[in-house]
């Protein structure tokens, strides 16, 4: 059930497949969604990465022959034609000493098993009209670290929906206990919405078991399985951009209208394409309290040129009011990857009395690879440390050390010099490639984000940018990465 201010644009399974389905998805680009192993050789032959495939068990005789010492610890064994994630098991360890496997949840599957398994999968049970079918035993994606901390045991999933060249909404799908480490939301998995503009998770719901209606959502604002419970508003994707280059290179290979677009991200590997889907299910409209009909209409006649294009056209129609609903669930705001900021003058208190000299517009890159933040010396002198900065110049400190150690130690032997003057914090070690600096540390006021902060800062010789916000100082935000101020 949907319940926002997108309730009336919700997009029915009849709808969808009278007006998108039937006339912009044809026989032959539907066959080669439904068939997995016809996808992956299309895929592969188009530079578009899907997980490696050990064994394809196409009848009873294969299976009986079926050399079981030569797979892998870990596999999935899913149906070639299968449908809603129906038949697809993973395996994530072999039992010591015996020819079994063991599932995300303890529990062992023998070699007899999983063959009666195989045979269940070519017999049709989990296949569209339970037509025969063949089984696939393919490469278990690892999972990203960053969002292995959201997962029970299992791979989360982004789907990405698509209308004629342009992203329209996305969603990850995240493993629980109760969908026994699959990303199958019948199963039991959480939907998270994700901002096309941002990649930046929004709302989550999960199956009512409870409810005598069949998929009827509930709101979840964290994960419930694990040992530290995490937020699951806020979290932004890895390699957003080329997640949605990626489901629209897909649409544009199979020549899919309208279709869904299931990718992972692999800890080595990067995005990898699960499966396609010609009838996409419609509970991503749930994960994201919004309905598919508004979007799909806003592009039923723009004229896209370009995998780029379609991209752009997504993020201008579909990530406008991101910032609110974000901050809102989150808790936390959003600045851009290069934000505009205010320094405010050395010694100068910020009121809501202040003189136009007692401050200055600049600009900031947000640099999460970097811990404490840093200032380019000459914004640092306009903002009155040029005696700072001349003084720690004066000090003929050397221009870098072979070690952390080898610096730490001339800092130790030269603390009371080096923090003489009163505008020096504290002496801080940095890596500059091979070489190790020390610089000095300063305090500034900053204006971000319509708050007004104090931040250390290491004052540098070169920077790009006047200011770099390092990862002490962006706790409290969200960095959209799409966008400059």
């Amino acid at each position: 059930m949907l319940k926002s201010k997108g309730y009336k644009e919700i997009l029915g399974i009849n709808r969808r497949n009278q007006e998108y389905i039937r006339p912009y998805n044809s026989a032959r680009a539907k066959n080669i969604a439904d068939n997995k192993i016809l996808t992956k050789k299309i895929l592969t032959e188009n530079g578009i990465l899907t997980p490696k495939i050990y064994k394809v068990v196409k009848d009873r005789k294969q299976l009986e022959f079926l050399n079981w010492d030569s797979l892998p610890k870990s596999f999935v064994i899913k149906p070639n034609k299968g449908t809603g994630g129906n038949g697809i098991i993973i395996f994530y360890g072999k039992k010591k000493g015996e020819t079994a496997w063991i599932r995300p949840n303890g529990t062992v599957m023998s070699k007899y098993d999983i063959s009666l398994h195989i045979a269940n999968i070519l017999d049709g049970r989990f296949s569209m009209g339970n037509k025969k079918d063949a089984a696939i035993i393919e490469e278990r994606v690892k999972t990203d670290p960053f969002l292995k901390q959201y997962s029970y045991k299992g791979v989360p999933d982004i789907r990405v929906i698509c209308f004629k060249g342009v992203p329209v909404m996305a969603m990850m799908r995240i493993p629980t206990r109760r969908s026994n480490g699959t990303a199958n939301l019948h199963s039991g998995a959480i939907c998270t919405g994700i901002d096309i503009a941002t990649g930046i998770t929004t709302y989550s719901m999960q199956m009512d078991t409870k409810s005598l209606l069949s998929d009827v959502y509930e709101d979840v604002e964290s994960t419930t399985d694990l040992e530290e419970n995490k937020k699951l508003s806020g979290i932004t994707i890895p390699d957003w951009n080329k997640i949605l280059e990626i489901a629209l290179k897909c649409q544009k290979v199979t020549k899919l209208g309208y279709m869904g677009v299931d990718i992972s991200i692999d800890a080595e590997k990067g995005p990898v394409v699960f499966e396609l889907n010609a009838r996409p299910g419609l509970g991503i409209q749930a994960a994201n309290k919004a309905g598919l009909r508004s979007r799909l209409e806003l592009v039923k006649d723009v004229d896209v040129k370009s995998i780029r294009h379609g991209i752009k056209i997504a993020k201008d129609l579909f990530g406008g009011e991101v910032e609110e609903s974000i901050e809102a669930i989150s808790g936390r705001k959003v600045v851009n990857i290069i934000e505009r900021i205010t320094l405010f003058n050395r010694q100068t208190v910020p009121t809501k009395k202040r003189g136009k000299d007692d401050k200055q517009p600049s600009k900031a890159f947000m640099d999460t690879s970097i811990l404490t933040s840093r200032i380019a010396e000459a914004t640092a002198n306009r903002i009155g440390f040029l005696s700072t900065t001349s003084y720690f110049n004066s000090l003929n400190v050397p221009e870098k050390f072979n070690t952390l150690k080898e610096a730490q130690e001339y800092i130790d032997e030269n603390i009371q010099a080096l923090t003489l003057e009163e505008g020096i914090k504290r002496i801080a070690k940095i890596t500059d490639g091979n070489d190790v600096k020390i610089r000095p540390v300063i305090e500034i006021t900053v204006g971000i984000a319509e708050e007004i902060r104090d931040f250390d800062v290491i004052i540098m010789k070169d920077l790009e940018y006047p200011i770099v916000i390092g990862r002490n100082e962006l706790k409290g935000y969200l960095i959209d990465t799409t966008h400059t101020f």
